[in-house]
């Protein structure tokens, strides 16, 4: 979530508000935080929650924070219970995601945390309604803070040339069709489902590729179910960039079947770029911000095969960009919004 919070801290009025931002270990971003006047703390693994509630008390006491605001979901109440300890007055929970039954463990884990979630917070918030009432239940996630996932839309503008520059990197030509995936490769994500998927449109015809980016979770495992189903040369892997924008101006699709999210950036910026999207229906349809996606359950390759067949002959770009930013998708407006809650807090108690 470090990335989502830092496209917030640029768009903020960082003359009025400071973020520092406390992981639990050295990330890509962790320069360009301190380069626009944050700092960067490390502690514990919240998953030794005693542990790291020690440390955090420690930390916190060394700061004048007037607000922590914590985006960790279910794992939130550690950060928070550190903060409540330490007297500091408006406490923030942020849901960013959901859980599945398939899950296993971490399900019965996460379920078990987010009883938790009302305890430390003195405020609610979240990326979606559906995150919100997962974690909180329905009647308080009603008065949960709704908080969108947003993009910098200057940046996410289809750019044929930019299209071409891509293509050609990895020897596609224009009539090849492009299945574009963005994400870690963890559970989550549903990986594997996707590649069984590809591989049966594969049978189908021989113009597609299938590309997808990630330098997080288990590759070589990602790597080994591709040869497995004698997919090199079909599926390409690239590590992701801050001007991953680029990478969408190659694909013609995209494709996200997850088996839970909050509210997938990724999508949004996908339809952003007037791109054609295939989601699971485990995501919310809070994520159809342009009103193109498809969904389908995440039971049958073959019915994604042949939706995505289906969507490649007859393909098409889009402009709803006025709409998705209406919807509250537009980094710049709901950093705005951001401050009058930051704002807020402080209100309610004059």
């Amino acid at each position: 979530m470090i990335s989502c919070v830092l496209n917030f801290y640029k768009n903020i009025d960082r003359e009025k508000f400071r973020f520092d931002f406390y992981t639990y270990g050295p990330s890509k971003f962790d320069k360009e935080i301190e380069e626009l006047g944050g700092k960067v703390f490390y502690y514990p693994n919240p998953l030794s929650p005693l542990k790291s509630i020690k440390a955090l008390k420690e930390m916190l006491k060394k700061e004048d924070y007037l607000a922590v605001h914590a985006h960790l979901t279910t794992l939130s109440a550690v950060p928070l219970c550190a903060a409540k300890k330490c007297g500091i007055p408006y406490r923030i929970c942020h849901s960013h995601s959901t859980t599945h039954r398939s899950e296993g463990l971490a399900y019965i884990v996460k379920s078990v945390l987010k009883r938790f979630s009302k305890i430390y917070p003195t405020h609610l918030a979240g990326c979606s309604m559906l995150s919100n009432r997962w974690l909180y239940g329905k009647k308080s996630a009603e008065k949960a803070f709704l908080l969108r996932n947003a993009i910098d839309f200057e940046k996410f503008s289809f750019n044929d040339e930019e299209r071409k520059a891509q293509r050609s990197k990895l020897f596609l030509s224009e009539s090849d069709k492009v299945i574009g995936h963005v994400g870690r490769f963890a559970f989550q994500k549903n990986v594997p489902f996707l590649l069984k998927s590809f591989k049966l449109l594969c049978e189908k015809r021989d113009d597609v590729h299938l590309v997808l980016v990630s330098d997080l979770g288990d590759e070589f495992k990602v790597r080994k179910e591709i040869a497995a189903l004698n997919l090199e040369g079909k599926v390409h892997i690239l590590p992701p960039r801050k001007d991953v924008e680029k990478y969408f101006t190659m694909f013609d699709i995209f494709a996200l079947p997850s088996r839970y999210e909050g509210l997938p950036l990724v999508a949004v910026e996908a339809q952003v770029m007037g791109m054609p999207c295939l989601l699971s229906d485990e995501i919310t349809f809070e994520a159809n911000v342009s009103g193109k996606c498809e969904f389908l359950p995440i039971k049958s390759e073959k019915a994604w095969a042949q939706k995505l067949d289906e969507m490649l002959d007859n393909l098409y770009r889009y402009d709803e960009k006025e709409l998705i930013r209406e919807k509250g998708f537009d980094i710049k407006l709901e950093s705005k919004r951001l401050e009058e809650y930051y704002l807020s807090l402080g209100a309610e108690n004059e």
